[in-house]
């Protein structure tokens, strides 16, 4: 199965040629909207290859239902999202480089469910990443730290004092591209992990000034996405693909994915 590989981050198009040869671009048409163009990209001797998706520069954000929908409909099985994020601890700096192990959800106004009629969204958030594909990242990216992701939606900054709030609620970076799409991902069965890069630092602290800190992060992230995908276990063995079982069962949900509602 391709991956799906969401650009939350300013990256240079010839950058991306590390992840292979440009071979495909489509738009996806959902029931919540367009996603794209999407351009999928494979190396030699790789099959079949990743979905790259920006999430960075367009005037509107993507409804994330339309995101994750349109990565079930392209076969996608993992989804990697490489967000720039806020470092709202005050030991994380520009370029500090961090995996979200958890996360509070403090959107208001996105989609929170597939799943307005069954009930089928009601699903355990244990973990809230996929397994699999954070233990590849800390293996080949071993300097990204575990943090507590607070999920926002702008696009405004927040205020120092939003800021020491949600210190002292334990969240250490802020981003605004994680969620709903992680839970969305799992109402969909599908896997979902992400790379973090401070860009920024909170608004309780002095602005870092930057010196080419989150654009060499950034190159070290590229470079370490083959090897990343390279090592995800094939077949699965997180659980994310079976976390509607219990709903099929039942006969809340079918065996085809594009009746659920």
């Amino acid at each position: 199965m391709p991956h799906l590989l969401i650009l939350a981050i300013p990256v240079p198009p010839r950058s991306l040629e590390m992840l292979g040869e440009l071979t495909e671009e489509r738009e996806v048409a959902t029931p919540f909207g367009p996603v794209g163009p999407l351009a999928r990209r494979q190396r030699s001797g790789q099959n079949p290859g990743v979905w790259i998706l920006p999430y960075f520069g367009s005037p509107t954000r993507t409804d994330p239902r339309a995101t994750i929908w349109a990565a079930k409909d392209l076969g996608v099985q993992r989804i990697l999202a490489v967000e720039g994020m806020v470092g709202l601890a005050h030991d994380l700096t520009r370029g500090d480089m961090v995996i979200p192990v958890d996360y509070i959800d403090w959107t208001k106004h996105q989609p929170t469910t597939f799943f307005q009629q069954t009930g089928a969204g009601y699903i355990s958030q244990k973990p809230p990443f996929c397994p699999d594909i954070s233990a590849a990242i800390r293996q080949h990216l071993p300097r990204a730290r575990p943090v507590i992701y607070l999920g926002d939606e702008g696009p405004r900054h927040e205020t120092a004092a939003e800021a020491r709030m949600f210190q002292q609620w334990g969240a250490q970076a802020r981003g605004l591209n994680l969620v709903p799409e992680t839970y969305l991902a799992k109402e969909l069965e599908l896997c979902f992990a992400a790379i973090g890069l401070i860009a920024a630092h909170g608004a309780d602290r002095e602005p870092a000034r930057g010196e080419g800190e989150v654009r060499r992060a950034t190159r070290e992230v590229l470079e370490a996405l083959p090897a990343i995908f390279a090592t995800l276990p094939d077949p699965p063995t997180c659980g994310c693909n079976h976390l509607q079982d219990s709903a099929r069962q039942r006969g809340v949900l079918s065996n085809d994915w594009r009746t659920w509602k």
